[in-house]
């Protein structure tokens, strides 16, 4: 007789795997191009500020989701003892190059944001940066997180995408200027369809939802803050750009659970 509940958990399992490798290809091939992107990098003393402010306490930290390394570098400029963990090969070549150039010692390593491979506590904090839409179950990730860390998970995202009609008009004129413009198909690098469906947050997770999931895990101490006067400063004379990835009422926040 057949086990159907078994046959089931399978097919999720294969599903999963699936998606996770999907979305590996994905950023192996955006890895050269990644920084180019307002967001991705630059305003380093902005930042810089804002991570100060929050991390003052702690010593090592472990960065989730690092993709070319742009919070662990800045971290390890801040002088705290620094690894990164991303699921594309590609990108960490590209992090480990840029510390290499900056003279700065981060540990980077290939890892599953949803599975770590790291002991109870073996962070002072976790961080984590325009990550949360690409995971598959986003309240076990940040359960994970919270496991790895002594003290704290702080997240930095927000929403990228609409489904509003207007929006997407705006966007795909906007994203054919930027095409034109760096010379690169912007709309081919995307997740497939298939991809985008196995995502609950593609386009981006609200605050609301992020402040839920943090809550169901049981921090002790939850503290957000609004983060729109950075994106602001991302876009800032950067027409198409904001035309296709801003909007003042789409959310950009941090969060941080305290254990």
């Amino acid at each position: 007789m057949y086990d159907f509940r078994k046959i089931f958990k399978l097919k999720v399992l294969r599903k999963s795997v699936e998606v996770l490798i999907k979305s590996r290809d994905y950023w192996d091939k955006r890895a050269r191009d990644y920084d180019r992107a307002p967001g991705h990098s630059g305003f380093e003393e902005e930042w810089k500020k804002f991570l100060s402010s929050k991390l003052s306490s702690e010593s090592k930290i472990l960065d989730v989701g690092t993709g070319t390394g742009f919070l662990a570098l800045l971290l390890a400029e801040l002088g705290y003892e620094v690894v990164g963990v991303d699921i594309s090969e590609e990108m960490i070549k590209v992090a480990r190059e840029k510390a290499e150039k900056r003279n700065l010692k981060v540990e980077f390593k290939l890892g599953n944001a949803e599975k770590l491979d790291f002991k109870n506590e073996e962070f002072d904090a976790v961080v984590s940066r325009h990550l949360l839409w690409t995971l598959q179950n986003l309240k076990n990730c940040i359960a994970e997180w919270k496991r790895v860390t002594k003290n704290k998970v702080l997240v930095i995202d927000g929403v990228w995408l609409s489904d509003n009609f207007v929006s997407r008009v705006k966007s795909g004129i906007a994203k054919l200027g930027i095409a034109l413009v760096e010379r690169r198909n912007v709309f081919k690098l995307q997740y497939d369809k298939d991809t985008q469906k196995a995502l609950p947050y593609y386009g981006g997770v609200p605050k609301d939802v992020a402040l839920r999931m943090f809550r169901e895990v049981g921090f002790s101490k939850i503290e957000v803050e609004d983060l729109n006067y950075l994106k602001e400063l991302f876009y800032k004379g950067r027409f198409l750009y904001k035309l296709a990835w801003y909007d003042r009422n789409w959310d950009y926040y941090s969060i941080i659970g305290v254990k």
